[in-house]
């Protein structure tokens, strides 16, 4: 009777050991996005243009924007106090490509934000129209 209680407890040991390593597999495997949303979102509810212009990468085609200089544009347009309450509120969407790489999106209205990580981090990519 005693080795079956052993060896019931030494599978309940290694039980919890998997799942320990599962659990901080999952944690290292974090893509850094939620620690920019974070910051995306912030910077948005505050009404902050210039950290929200710094978090976009250029050239972003919207209504033929390119350029930095032309980010008030897009403030007016996409970033609406109906959108910025809006993208306060939203999880966004994980996306992996066939190649493995992963996006994120958000959707407010009729605008899809994307967001995307290339050398310097994540940063958004893209706007969209969600139909």
């Amino acid at each position: 009777m005693n080795s079956t209680k052993s060896v019931i407890g030494r599978g309940l040991l290694v039980a919890g050991l998997l799942v320990s390593v599962g659990s901080a597999r999952a944690a290292g495997s974090d893509d850094g996005f939620a620690a920019f949303w974070t910051q995306f979102k912030a910077a948005v509810s505050k009404s902050d243009q210039k950290a929200v212009s710094d978090m976009i990468k250029y050239p972003v085609l919207y209504q033929d924007v390119r350029k930095v200089s032309e980010f008030p544009v897009i403030w007016r347009g996409a970033f609406k106090p109906a959108h910025r309450a809006c993208l306060a509120k939203q999880k966004p969407i994980k996306d992996t490509s066939p190649k493995g790489e992963f996006s994120y999106s958000a959707f407010c209205d009729s605008i899809i934000y994307s967001f995307a990580k290339d050398e310097s981090g994540w940063k958004l990519t893209d706007f969209g129209v969600n139909d």
